[in-house]
């Protein structure tokens, strides 16, 4: 083979060169390659399952689905006694940890396999989409993106995916949805019908979801149109009005379980304000600090995208079948670079919101180290990165070998250091203090505390803050700003009182532990049990 034919080889022209009559090339053993996949990384995460830090974003949805469990009240427990719903997550996260209750018993593992699994399962889509819209070498680069490369453990998608959190099964029925679309417009038209389901589920699981998947399928549609794509243009907007209008029926379906056993709740006002729309300058500046630290790759992967997005409409043949795949990855730049423009200028900053964005450019990220390392090739990589040694001249290949060397140098070791800890810490703090209270308090004690994973465990009353409390806690610990709080722990009479991180973070219970009414019995990792001064 010459040099030119190795190059050649060695670039990436996605889902355009690899094609037959009927398509792109797939391995006939790709269906077990991606079951393999999903048994592997399942396997890997199930590792110390119940050790790393019990968040508190956790305990809200934990607390429902073991109440509904227990006492078919799909909702929260106040001093005792139902209460309605408020800060778990959406019913497609929850009910699904109820069934994992029902058969594995209630626990904190039980809940995060379910996260798990929805993280195996969507890692394992996300690397199907990439063989489709690149190659194999490609699909299995965006799995080393995935689970190497993530410098900050909140944007690792297998770490995260250990947490009782709505963004892996959101990511997973979103990543579902492409698949499908990807199918319909290879020619199967019905394949439209589960994406729309699936999208369904993924809005139901995170609503913020709606506006970057709206404008992914906007600019879908724009370039199918663009590009004389008409009936791709219409599969893609077809399928995004077909969502909205299945939106209500999906989630009707989804809640049935829970009809008739819930309590209205109170609206809260000003969320969105603390989280979506944030664009006080110190914000600006801490959502940057999260890009640096774990955004870079994906920022460039998706640059990078665009360009060759780019050139490559312009230089395919308007009669190739296969122009249909440049729709797809129209739309997964679409969905992550909106979702990552909004973090950098709006968001609050916690590098949480980053990670769909990231998630999604995995396929791109790697589609720019395949491209700046010949293909994953130890040896060209070497050769251009000896080549400026030589001759004193930095050429374009050398200078990509270089930054491929870079980005991994900056991101593998922090990487696996966070992975490390994570998958091997022993946070169980939470689980002593549960036990002490549950059986070194009066049976008719009452807790005062908002460490809402404390109230997942207990056997014993809690009381807690209404949850428009919790914005305002929000505006002290994310935009700094020292805002009164309306809310007196003493009203309900509490015998002791715990204190926690997100507590602790916000000061809601300092003036009233300054005041002596509380003296401190136990003080256990970063949780501190106070019990009533008798006066």
């Amino acid at each position: 083979m010459t040099k030119k034919a190795s190059g050649q080889r060695n670039s990436i022209t996605p889902a355009l060169a690899r094609t037959t009559a009927s398509g792109v090339v797939f391995h006939a053993n790709a269906p077990l390659r991606a079951a393999g996949l999903f048994v592997l990384l399942l396997l890997a995460g199930l590792w110390n399952l119940e050790g790393p830090e019990f968040w508190w974003d956790e305990g809200w949805t934990l607390s429902v689905a073991r109440n509904f469990v227990e006492r078919g009240h799909y909702g929260r427990l106040l001093d005792g006694q139902p209460a309605p719903g408020g800060l778990e997550a959406s019913p497609v996260v929850t009910l699904p940890i109820v069934l994992s209750f029902q058969m594995f018993g209630v626990g904190l593992w039980q809940g995060r396999l379910v996260s798990l699994i929805c993280a195996a399962a969507a890692i394992m889509l996300l690397v199907t989409l990439a063989a489709r819209v690149y190659d194999q070498r490609v699909a299995w680069g965006t799995l080393g993106v995935l689970l190497l490369l993530p410098a900050h453990p909140q944007l690792n998608a297998l770490l995260t995916g250990r947490q009782v959190l709505g963004e892996m099964p959101m990511l997973l029925f979103l990543t579902g949805g492409y698949l499908c679309l990807d199918a319909a417009l290879r020619g199967r038209a019905l394949w439209i019908a589960p994406a729309t389901v699936l999208w369904s589920l993924a809005l139901f699981a995170k609503a913020q979801t709606f506006p970057f998947w709206l404008a992914s399928l906007a600019g879908a549609t724009v370039v199918a149109l663009a590009l004389r794509r008409r009936r791709a243009a219409a599969l893609v907007a077809g399928g995004a009005l077909l969502t909205v209008l299945a939106r209500p029926w999906v989630t009707q379906a989804v809640t049935l379980p829970i009809a008739g056993r819930t309590l209205p709740g109170t609206a809260i006002s000003g969320i969105y304000d603390v989280t979506a729309f944030v664009p006080n300058l110190p914000n600006r500046v801490f959502a940057l600090q999260m890009i640096l630290i774990g955004g870079i790759p994906a920022l460039l992967g998706l640059i990078a995208a665009v360009r060759r997005f780019l050139k490559d409409a312009r230089t395919t043949d308007p009669t190739n079948p296969q122009r249909d795949t440049l729709i797809i990855r129209a739309a997964l730049i679409g969905l992550a670079g909106s979702w990552f423009v909004w973090f950098a200028l709006l968001s609050v900053g916690v590098p949480r919101y980053l990670f769909p964005a990231t998630f999604m450019a995995g396929p791109f990220t790697a589609a720019l180290l395949h491209d700046l390392t010949g293909g994953f090739h130890p040896t060209f990589v070497v050769e251009r990165l000896v080549a400026p040694l030589r001759v004193p001249r930095l050429t374009r290949q050398s200078a990509g070998a270089w930054l491929a060397l870079l980005l991994v140098l900056t991101t593998l070791p922090l990487t696996l250091l966070s992975s490390w800890q994570h998958l091997t810490a022993d946070e169980r703090a939470i689980f002593r203090v549960a036990a002490f209270l549950n059986t070194q308090t009066p049976s008719d004690s009452l807790i005062e505390t908002y460490e809402s994973e404390l109230h997942f465990l207990l056997n014993r009353r809690y009381h807690y803050p209404p949850d428009q409390v919790h914005v305002e806690l929000n505006r002290r610990s994310m935009l700094g700003q020292e805002t009164p709080v309306d809310y007196d722990p003493l009203a309900a009479n509490p015998t002791h009182l715990v204190v926690g991180r997100f507590a602790n973070g916000n000061g809601l219970y300092e003036d009233v532990i300054a005041s002596g009414t509380f003296r401190e019995i136990l003080r256990d990792g970063r949780y501190i049990v106070y019990a009533r001064v008798q006066r």
